[in-house]
């Protein structure tokens, strides 16, 4: 019996030990789920998903929150501008804001906000102005629902809050408290920048004014729609990231500036009161965030109860600037967009006033987009306040009147290509960097009755740093109308190559953007005698890579000519839409050696030519009348670069009402100079550029008519077929003494011939 019972204990104790074996391989082969939840971060949402049994069935796990929170370091600064509406059947209203507001979690925050406008009325009523401040509390429904990453592209954050409005119409001022909720969708352009769009409702009561929607109500609602630009403040690796140090020697982030633009008094302004205004300035960043400026203006504005009624105001100021982006974001060189706010204070001077200066102060952002390591387009909104003695001098009265100016333009600052760019300067070295341009375009005068016209250009250039190019062209212009314009002169432009300041060089870029520069000089001829003439143009220049030689490039000028002498009327604004090719030449390092290489022209060095086309006559000048030209030339090539020929032309052009015709033969000598092979050698080229130049004498059939000298010149696009035979098209000009065309052009010393001759040659 006892022998039993001692083997039922064994059993016992051996199925307890087994039993508690198996609890524990089953609590380590499968762990709980609280357990496999705490595997992973708390809070931690993103992973372990937002589940809604969490919140029922068990305790709910608790929101993200920021570790080592403290007071302003998830800060965040915003700045839009909104439409309002009171009603359907309301004129709607419109306010500028600016929020300042901090994330205390990631899901909880509140903004204070500062607003000024108009508000909405009823048709047929003025406007009540006013100025607000609010604060709001703000849920961020994403970090909510998502938990919370910094990377995220959208979020959805909703508020609610109080608002007090300070109002005025008509002289009488008011007072409003309101309600408010809204909802903002924000679109994270980058780490610190965003884009907000916030529908807003606003019920509100106070002071009423005639025109005011609901007026019977207690309380009234307002329906607001706001867009703006937003920065948040970055801290700890998310803030490094990207970003580089700021080394502040020598002269580096000088920073230089020049724009133009409207202003005007805010104090009863109107569109009739707006005048122009230019400024100037250079300051220097002393941090990545804080710099200085030296700032001077100059514009004009109309008083038509004044005498006189316009008037001059200058003003100088000194600049704080803060570069907002920097200061949220940290200092990255490669951010396409800036955002500063200008803080400074100077003094005014108004012209036609006693000759004092005015102590003022001035507040303004100024957005900038990149454009290149170096270069930025900005745009400025600004607004000025002087002493009670500036306005009266401006005419302004008693009493204090801001001024208000928009400007846009330029900024270069300091940099070196070679530093931003290192990978690119082996390309550089490489490429085809002479270069020549054919071009042509319908034209536009602004001033005058000109009618539309046409323009030509023939040019010859190189890039002489991976940014910069120079350029050297033949340009003429031609217009129908009366008076009747003709011109013919030589430009020496700068192009700024905008692609490759922004992303390095690049030979086989498939578009190249690029900004013109460029002042011209020569003859334009109108009613009266040939006249001296000169201008300036600026524009873009877009070119298409066809081929490792050529490119098909289009660029829009703005070009101001001036011509002196009889009949001029000053300056003459044009615009000109130029369309062409552009081929390039040789290696840089190339053109030394090719351009002194005496070796004979591949093939047959002899050749007979012959060429018709259109021609324009300065005696008749007008599109309406149809000119014609024929010529013969033959001619040799003594090398690789150098030719002669030999030719007779005969031109026939009707008079200006077409009743007869005069015929003008011209016999002429030519040099020859293939442009592309004093660039460089290449004995199986099929495509080239030769310039010509020569003079001869002419003679004509006109009554009176003696033989007079001749001269001109021209650029010949020839192309090699098979079997010796080449096809040309070359535009040309002659000038002829006007002996051999009296009465045909009485008032000048000299007519002029323009032609585009097409044709063919064979060589032997």
């Amino acid at each position: 019996m006892e022998g039993k019972q001692m083997e039922n204990k064994i059993y016992r104790n051996l199925a307890r030990r087994v039993a508690a074996a198996a609890v524990v391989a089953v609590a380590l082969c499968a762990p709980s789920k609280a357990d496999a939840r705490m595997t992973y971060k708390l809070n931690d949402t993103v992973r372990s998903g937002f589940n809604a049994l969490d919140h029922v069935l068990q305790k709910p796990l608790g929101n993200p929150v920021f570790e080592n929170k403290r007071f302003g370091d998830h800060l965040f600064l915003s700045g839009g501008a909104g439409v309002s509406m009171g009603g359907l059947h309301t004129r709607p209203g419109a306010a500028l804001e600016l929020q300042l507001g901090d994330w205390v979690t990631p899901v909880h925050g509140w903004r204070v906000a500062f607003n000024a406008g108009a508000l909405s009325v009823q048709r047929g009523n003025p406007y009540p102005y006013f100025g607000a401040v609010s604060a709001d509390y703000l849920l961020n429904f994403t970090s909510l629902l998502r938990g919370h990453r910094s990377g995220r592209w959208f979020e959805l954050v909703g508020g609610i809050g109080a608002e007090y409005r300070r109002e005025r119409s008509e002289g009488v001022w008011g007072n409003e408290l309101g309600i408010r909720a809204s909802l903002q969708a924000r679109f994270n352009v980058s780490r610190s920048l965003y884009l907000y769009l916030e529908p807003r409702l606003t019920m509100s009561a106070g002071t009423k004014y005639r025109g005011i929607p609901d007026e019977e109500r207690r309380f009234r609602p307002d329906m607001s729609f706001y867009v703006g630009l937003g920065y948040r403040l970055l801290r700890g690796a998310e803030r490094a990231n990207g970003t580089q140090p700021f080394l502040n020697v020598d002269d580096s982030h000088l920073f230089f500036g020049a724009g133009v633009g409207a202003s005007t008094f805010l104090r009863d302004a109107s569109r009739s009161s707006l005048g122009p205004e230019a400024q100037i300035y250079v300051g220097k960043w002393f941090s990545s965030a804080a710099g200085l400026r030296i700032k001077a203006q100059f514009g004009r504005y109309k008083t038509p109860w004044l005498d006189p009624d316009r008037r001059y105001i200058a003003s100088g100021m000194l600049d704080y600037v803060w570069n907002i982006t920097n200061a949220f974001g940290g200092y990255r060189p490669s951010e396409v967009f800036n955002l500063n706010l200008n803080l400074g204070v100077g003094a005014g001077y108004v012209n036609e006033s006693s000759g004092k200066l005015y102590p003022g102060v001035e507040a303004g952002l100024t957005a900038s987009f990149r454009l290149s390591p170096n270069w930025s387009l900005y745009i400025e909104p600004q607004v000025q306040m002087f002493t009670r003695g500036f306005s009266e001098a401006a005419g302004k009265g008693r009493y204090l009147a801001p001024m208000g100016s928009v400007m846009a333009g330029l900024t270069y600052t300091i940099g070196n290509f070679y530093h931003d760019h290192p990978e690119s300067l082996g390309e550089y070295l490489k490429a085809n960097n002479y270069f020549l341009t054919l071009s042509g375009a319908p034209s536009k005068r602004l001033r005058g009755n000109y009618g539309y016209g046409a323009a030509g250009s023939v040019g010859f250039g190189k890039r002489f740093t991976p940014v910069s190019s120079w350029r050297v062209t033949a340009d003429g212009e031609i217009f129908n109308n009366s008076p009747r314009f003709v011109s013919l002169g030589l430009s020496a432009d700068y192009m700024f190559s905008i692609s490759t300041s922004m992303a390095g060089f690049n030979p086989d870029r498939l578009f190249d953007l690029s900004g013109v520069v460029g002042i011209t000089g020569g003859m334009a001829h109108t009613e009266g005698p040939v006249k001296p003439m000169f201008g300036a143009k600026v524009g873009l220049h877009g070119a298409f890579r066809l081929s490792d030689a050529l490119e098909l490039f289009i660029e829009p000028q703005f070009v101001a000519m001036k011509s002196t002498g009889v009949y001029s009327d000053g300056w003459n604004p044009g615009l000109r839409l130029m369309a062409g090719l552009a081929y390039r030449l040789g290696r840089k390092d190339s053109f030394a050696a090719d351009a002194i290489y005496k070796s004979p022209m591949e093939g047959r060095n002899n050749f007979a030519s012959l060429s018709v086309g259109p021609a324009a006559f300065s005696g008749n000048l007008g599109l309406r009348n149809i000119n014609g030209a024929l010529d013969v030339n033959v001619g040799r090539w003594f090398t690789l670069v150098s030719g002669l020929r030999l030719g007779a032309s005969y031109d026939f052009m009707p008079d200006s009402d077409a009743s007869k015709r005069l015929n003008l033969g011209i016999v002429r000598a030519d040099y020859l100079l293939n442009v592309t092979s004093l660039i460089t050698r290449d004995e199986s080229r099929r495509f080239h550029i030769i310039g010509v130049v020569g003079g001869g004498i002419a003679f004509s059939d006109a009554e009176y008519s003696k033989a007079g000298l001749t001269a001109g010149g021209g650029v010949q696009f020839r192309y090699n077929l098979p079997a010796n035979i080449d096809v040309h098209i070359e535009p040309n000009v002659s000038f002829i003494m006007n002996r051999v065309t009296p009465n045909y052009e009485s008032t000048s010393r000299f007519t002029a011939i323009g032609r585009l001759m097409f044709g063919a040659s064979y060589r032997f």
